[in-house]
């Protein structure tokens, strides 16, 4: 059992000053957020952890404003005081969103495992083999908007940073070994500048639900009236959706919808609860749907020509052949947007450097610029494109 970590509860000015100059006398600290996202419509960041030398701070941002948290938020934006994280792409969007709060001197250890190239990355797995730390994940999906925090609950938010420095250590040092740190450190700034963007209305968001996609005719319109209504709903209750009514609940109301609210009871995973609550507004829109949005035919992300389309196989067959020399994944490598950039690139290319202005920089550019550049089609002149 994972002993307890103690950690320190702060939810006054003084406090949030108080955790931050610990991580600027630490000189590097560890955070991680909670967020409720698994029990809201509109999530929000529920708790900040912080740990620095040895001191845990689980700081509440729902009862601070950010003038209260403007402490944390400039030692988090110090990239002279390296800040320790795992999996850092939604903390840095929801710290964005919430609060414009900017992430500098990020080293996140899950991306140091994946350039290790580590099959499992999770936090968990990499604690118990790397330090022999067992983490008993049970709240995972736990509702951190919720006031008090049970202690069990704390502890195990504390944990989730209580461990990234002797684990960022660890990694580094495997980094370093393979001569991979500057691999690292590139990547680290790249992350950095993630933002958070509101995706735009997607009217086919319906087909995402399984089962949905193949309707055709008045079960589609249904299946798509259902999930306006539920996220409406949902909206307005400020839950998720599937606490509205369920994707399988949904599918199936839409192939073959219910005469009356016994029937509709009667639905399982419903019952008489759910019609009593919904029954009335469930068949009305079942009996009066919208017209569902006209299909829209696959279209491949971009349109290469015959010449284009060649270059991407070999670049491809480039990249995988070089990831499993590297003991990496292909995608980690060179994601598959950049390979289309590079294969619609109208550059001559006379050596591997000139490839950078295709965008293949860094790291990357070191370790596929000659085989890119030999798999690049050239001219009987010996020109490339």
């Amino acid at each position: 059992m994972l002993q307890r970590l103690g950690p320190r509860w702060i939810d006054t000015a003084s406090g949030v000053e108080e955790a931050a100059r610990a991580c600027r006398d630490a000189g590097r600290f560890a955070l991680d957020t909670e967020a409720d996202s698994l029990h809201s419509y509109f999530h929000k960041v529920c708790l900040i952890q912080v740990s620095a030398d040895g001191s845990h701070f689980l700081i509440d941002p729902l009862a601070l404003n950010r003038t209260a948290l403007a402490p944390l938020f400039e030692v988090i934006g110090d990239p002279a005081v390296p800040i320790l994280m795992h999996g850092a792409d939604y903390d840095i969007r929801m710290l964005d969103r919430d609060f414009g709060a900017r992430v500098h001197g990020l080293e996140d250890t899950e991306l140091m495992a994946h350039l290790l190239g580590e099959p499992r990355t999770g936090l968990a797995t990499l604690l118990e083999r790397e330090l022999d730390i067992s983490l008993d994940k049970k709240y995972q999906r736990a509702d951190w908007g919720r006031r008090p925090i049970p202690d069990e609950m704390l502890d195990y938010a504390a944990a989730d940073t209580a461990f990234l420095e002797p684990l960022n250590a660890r990694l580094r040092q495997r980094l370093e070994a393979m001569g991979r740190w500057e691999w690292a450190v590139e990547e680290f700034r790249r992350m950095e500048e993630i933002r958070f963007h509101r995706a735009a209305p997607n009217p086919l968001a319906f087909e995402r639900v399984k089962d949905v996609r193949s309707l055709r005719g008045g079960a589609r319109d249904r299946a798509y009236s259902l999930f306006v209504w539920r996220d409406q709903e949902a909206q307005r209750l400020d839950i998720p959706p599937f606490k509205v009514l369920g994707n399988r609940q949904l599918a199936g109301l839409a192939v073959t919808p219910p005469t009356d609210v016994r029937e509709l009871a009667a639905r399982p995973g419903l019952g008489s609860r759910f019609a009593h609550r919904w029954g009335a507004d469930v068949l009305a829109v079942l009996a009066n749907p919208s017209p569902a949005p006209p299909r829209q035919r696959g279209q491949a992300h971009r349109q290469l020509d015959a010449a284009q389309l060649a270059r991407l196989r070999r670049f491809r067959a480039a990249r995988d052949a070089a990831a499993q020399e590297l003991g990496l994944e292909p995608g980690l490598l060179c994601p598959k947007a950049l390979l289309e950039t590079l294969a619609t690139c109208d550059l001559r290319v006379r050596e591997a450097g000139d490839l950078a202005a295709c965008g293949l920089e860094g790291w990357r550019l070191r370790c596929l610029g000659a085989a890119f550049a030999e798999a690049m089609e050239t001219t009987p002149g010996g020109d490339g494109l």
